[in-house]
């Protein structure tokens, strides 16, 4: 900084010193100015040390099993994902996390980490590392949540659904619109998170997806022919339809775990 101007709004006038901008000199509000210069070095270390932090750039599927694992495993004034692009993470009790993770305080120490303000920002090779340990330390809390969702999507799957969007109108999904959606939204994610658990399917979805689609539709017809049945013979289509649903009672279109 060369000189304070005396006009308001109050600017600086500053001197680039890098030699891409030969000496360039501007008016800029205080604001922009993040340290003073004596401060310069310590500024500049830092940010050599975040930068390093922050060289990774893991897919968006592993940074969301990452948000979802240390929000549900680890508690927030232990560690906290910080959810950005570089999948760093942000650890405030070094002991605590390593009793919690299995881990040894040196292997979530090693570097690139770094401590600032007394707290250790982890990489994301060091992210994803604390987050299948705890993962596979405690299965059962995850695998509930993922059998939840396997569950209402096979019955989706089975029966199709009716979704409301943002303005408050209903679509009707067909079984196979359902079981599309689910391919496309919750599994990737759901097998990701059985992965880092240590859990791996038997069987692929895809392979019996015609078949289902197939079952699905023929449900969705005889429930359409019971209700047009029902009002003329209401003991019959009762029955049919109890019948009905026995059948499909713990049909399964996902694959077994």
């Amino acid at each position: 900084m060369l000189t304070v101007g005396e006009k308001r709004p109050l600017r600086v006038r500053i001197e680039l010193v890098e030699d891409e901008w030969q000496g360039e000199r501007r008016w800029v509000a205080p604001s922009r100015l993040e340290v003073l210069w004596d401060d310069r070095h310590d500024y500049i270390a830092l940010d050599e040390k975040i930068r390093a932090v922050k060289a990774w750039q893991p897919a968006r599927l592993d940074r969301r099993t990452a948000e979802h694992v240390f929000f549900k495993l680890i508690p927030l004034d232990v560690a906290e994902f910080n959810a950005d692009s570089a999948g760093t993470s942000l650890v405030y009790d070094v002991p605590a996390l390593a009793r919690l993770s299995g881990l040894s305080q040196d292997e979530l120490r090693a570097a690139p980490a770094f401590v600032h303000d007394q707290e250790l920002m982890v990489p994301w090779s060091t992210t994803e590392r604390i987050g299948r340990a705890v993962a596979a330390l405690r299965p059962h809390l995850l695998l509930s949540e993922v059998e939840r969702e396997e569950t209402e999507a096979n019955e989706r799957a089975l029966n199709g659904v009716t979704l409301t969007d943002f303005d408050g109108e209903d679509h009707q999904l067909s079984p196979a619109d359902a079981l599309e959606r689910f391919e496309k939204r919750q599994k990737p994610y759901l097998d990701k998170l059985r992965e880092w658990i240590g859990v791996e399917r038997t069987a692929d979805l895809l392979e019996r997806r015609d078949l289902l689609v197939r079952l699905g539709t023929v449900a969705a017809i005889a429930r359409e022919a019971l209700d047009l049945l029902e009002p003329s013979q209401k003991r019959i289509a009762s029955r049919l339809r109890e019948q009905l649903e026995a059948a499909m009672d713990g049909v399964s279109v996902l694959p077994p775990t």
